[in-house]
Order: C-alpha cells, then structure tokens, then sequence
C-alpha cells in the first residue's frame, strides 16, 4: 500500500479520522445485515461443507440464486476454516474499505484548486458514509468496488488480472472487459491476442463453475429482477438524479476522449436506473456503490488555454457543484434506508426468527424471504419467488400455476409461509398471492400467523400434496 501520506500530517489526520468513524460504524451496524445476503451465506456454507454451492441440498433442478461467485468462494473459504460468514464479512469489508479511503483522501492533496479540493473532501466524507452503509448488508458490493477500482486503475495494462475476476464478482462488470478488448491496438497482434485471453478466462471461469455444479445457466437473479419493458418518467427522474451524481467524471471522461471507459460506465447507469428492479437492491442503491471508483480514477484537470476557458471553468464550477449536492440529498436518503433495514429486521426476527425456532430438520417449507429461515433452521427450505429455484421462478414468470403446484408436490413439501397485508383474512402482498392461488392455501390449515414489519403477517399452513 501507498504510505506517502505519512509524508502530509494533515492527510494523515483525515485519513485517521474517516477509517475510524468508517470502522466503528461497520462494526455497531455489523447486524443489520439484510436477507438477501443469507442467501449467499447460505450458499457459501454448502459449498465449504458439502462441496455444493447451492441454496439447499436438493439436486432436482439447482440454479444460482446469489450475485457474486467470487463473494460466495471469499466467504467459502472462512466457512472451511470455521469462520461463519455473519462473523467474518464485515471485517472484510472493513479492510477493503480503509484502503479505498486512503485512495480517496490522497486525491484531495494532489488537487490544485480549492473548487476541485473542496469537491474532493465532499466526495471523501460521502464516499465514506455509503461505503460504510454498503459494509454492513453482507453482500458483494464492497468486494466488487474494489475489483472494478483495481481494474480501472490498471485498465493500460494488457495483462490486468482484475480482468480475471469481474464477471466473478458481478456478471454485467463483462461489459468492461468488452470496452478493454476494444481498446486494443489492433495493429499489434500480442496485444489483442493478450487481452482476448484474459478477457475469455474469467468468462470461462464463470461458464465452467455454472456448467459443474447448476442445471440452469442463467443467474436466478438476472431474470427474477431484471425488466426491460420499465420506462416511466419516475425512471427517468431516478436516472437524471444519478446521471448528475457522476456528471463530473462523464465531463472528464469526455474531456478526456477516453470513451471506452465512458461507455460502461454510462451503459450501466441507465441499465441499474431502468432495467434492474427489486427492493433490496435498493437498499443503499448498493448496485451503484461499485462506479463511485470512477472518482478515483477521473482527472478533474480541464485545462484550457483557448477562447473558452472561462465557458469552460463555469461549466465544470456548475457540474462539480450539482455533483455535490446530489452526494448531499442521497446521504438523507441512504439514512432513510438505514432505518428500514433495522424496521424489516425488527419483522423478520419476530415472524421469520420465530418459524425458524419451530422447524424440524424433517420439515420441507416454502417460505417468500428466503434467507433468514433457509440459513437458521435446520429444515429444507424452498424459495417459494423463484429466485432460488429455477423451476418455481420460471412458472412464476409464466403464471403456470400447474407447473408450480406440480412441483411443490414433487418435493413434498409440509409446511407453506406466505405474506399477507392484513392480519385477519389473507391480502397478498406482492410477491405471496401467486403461491397463495396455486396451492389453494385458503383450504389448508393455518399453523401460525406471526406479526412481521410495516403491518405485514406471515401466515404459515400445512400443506399437503392432491388435498384440495
């Protein structure tokens, strides 16, 4: 690691300040850990003791239904020693962070002007708040900031070995190895030949762990939450505010000529703004978090010597500014998110933490929020949204309620959680009425209604297959 800023006492003192604040953070929010990532702990753990990266232990019809293979293999390998992910993802995440903050800091210094240094020092604090916010969910995306930032930082290099590991961490980063291929000289041979292997090893990599180990080749996730038919004029406001957000670096970039980093990173910001929509991505807008590395590596330097210098001062004045106050209007929101996880957590230990507590390691269950029980009960758990199960995600997609009901009853599943609106008579909410229709649950016992958060319920029956 780069120890220059020892050299500047004021850096020093910054950089002290923000990884303390950063760390104590991380380590007194270490439990808001959203469900989601339980999924991931829940793969993780299979694979380091079963040698199965799956979500449970049913060979039937396995598909990938977490994000990151690189995360599940990181996490993996603590399990293997004994170190369970809930213990073992924030620290982690902590050593990443201390070192992404010093990269921030060190760029308020190299600054000359104090528009562009006042601009880094708001950028650091607010790098730091939502780098901090993104360390205590357990997912990927600190871990994925800090292979794009390295890849990045390398992009010259024709033998970038972070060009390893991107689609390992997020599969939609292969984007940026097809812009770094482009970038090739292609009038030199070795090059091109270069880059075409790295940019194919990861790729083939990732084709090989899918094709080993799951009978379903497309990330579960990528089609429970993608949508390509959502653009409204909401979308469109959530873009132009993110758009803004990194309007400083498309400057730069542009200013630059370096268009086959630009193209990436604004392919991406129109791809997570319009086409990727569920709620716990959301949270902290945690798929975004990754492109903040475009700060560190962007130049603010827009010299010019021409008739358009002031033009060009105001201009960069006004984009730097509105940068800001962006940075400063997403803090209040990512607070905002902060007290909903501690809301839905609240929910989850007091339904979710409850039926879990009451499951047999004989008892097969489908259950709507499919991390929390799969992970701390001893029973079978089945993703009852589909996105860990290939088979019910796609009769889902199709409204094959046949399908579904056929093949909850192959796996011959007792016990069916659903969630409702109302705690009386059974409301659906979004993602529960499907399930509720296709197994007829109006007919099947009820075992318990347990109070979950923001005046949900979980309604929990027996289930029984051919019953009805």
């Amino acid at each position: 690691m780069n120890i220059k800023f020892l050299q500047n006492p004021i850096q020093t003192i910054l950089i002290l300040i923000l990884c303390s604040v950063f760390c104590v953070f991380v380590i007194l929010n270490r439990t808001l850990i959203i469900d989601d990532a339980y999924i991931t702990f829940q793969y993780a753990r299979n694979f380091a003791e079963h040698l199965k990266p799956w979500y449970n232990l049913d060979p039937f019809y396995q598909g990938n239904g977490q994000t990151s293979l690189l995360w599940m293999w990181v996490l993996s390998a603590f399990n293997w020693v004994g170190l369970k992910s809930e213990k073992i993802f924030y620290i982690v995440n902590i050593l990443i962070g201390i070192f992404l903050i010093i990269q921030a800091v060190s760029l308020i210094f190299k600054e000359q002007k104090p528009l562009k240094k006042m601009f880094r020092v708001i950028f650091s604090l607010f790098f730091t708040y939502w780098m901090a916010l993104n360390s205590t969910h357990g997912l990927e995306t600190i871990l994925s900031t800090f292979v794009l930032y390295m890849f990045l930082k390398d992009w010259k290099n024709i033998r970038n070995p972070y060009s390893l590991l991107l689609v390992l961490v997020r599969p939609e980063f292969g984007i940026f190895l097809v812009f770094w291929f482009l970038n090739s000289n292609f009038s030199q041979k070795k090059e091109v030949i270069t880059k075409f292997l790295y940019s194919s090893a990861g790729i083939l990599i990732f084709a090989l762990f899918y094709f080993i180990f799951y009978k379903f080749y497309i990330p579960l996730p990528f089609i429970l939450k993608s949508n390509f038919n959502s653009y409204s004029y909401l979308g469109f406001k959530v873009f132009l505010g993110r758009f803004i957000l990194f309007s400083p670096v498309i400057l730069a970039l542009l200013y630059k000529k370096n268009y086959f980093k630009l193209i990436p990173l604004v392919f991406l910001i129109f791809f997570y703004s319009f086409n990727i929509s569920s709620y716990s991505s959301g949270i902290y807008i945690r798929y975004f978090f990754p492109l903040t590395t475009y700060f560190l590596i962007a130049d603010f330097d827009f010299s010019s010597h021409n008739f358009y210098r002031k033009a060009t001062n105001l201009v960069v004045s006004c984009v730097l500014l509105a940068s800001a106050l962006r940075m400063i209007d997403l803090s209040k929101n990512f607070h905002d998110d902060r007290q909903g996880v501690i809301t839905d957590n609240e929910g989850f230990y007091s339904s979710y933490g409850v039926l879990a507590k009451k499951l047999k390691k004989s008892d097969r269950v489908i259950i709507m929020d499919a991390g929390h029980v799969a992970y701390f009960s001893p029973a079978t758990v089945y993703d009852g949204y589909g996105l860990n199960d290939a088979t019910m995600l796609l009769a889902r997609k199709h409204s094959d309620t046949a399908t579904y009901r056929n093949y909850v009853d192959t796996r011959k599943i007792n016990i069916v959680s659903v969630v409702s609106k109302d705690s009386l008579t059974f409301n659906p909410r979004i993602d529960s009425g499907f399930t509720y229709k296709s197994l007829n649950l109006q007919h099947k016992k009820l075992l318990y209604k347990l109070p979950m958060h923001s005046n949900f319920y979980l309604f929990v029956s027996t289930y029984k297959a051919h019953c009805d």
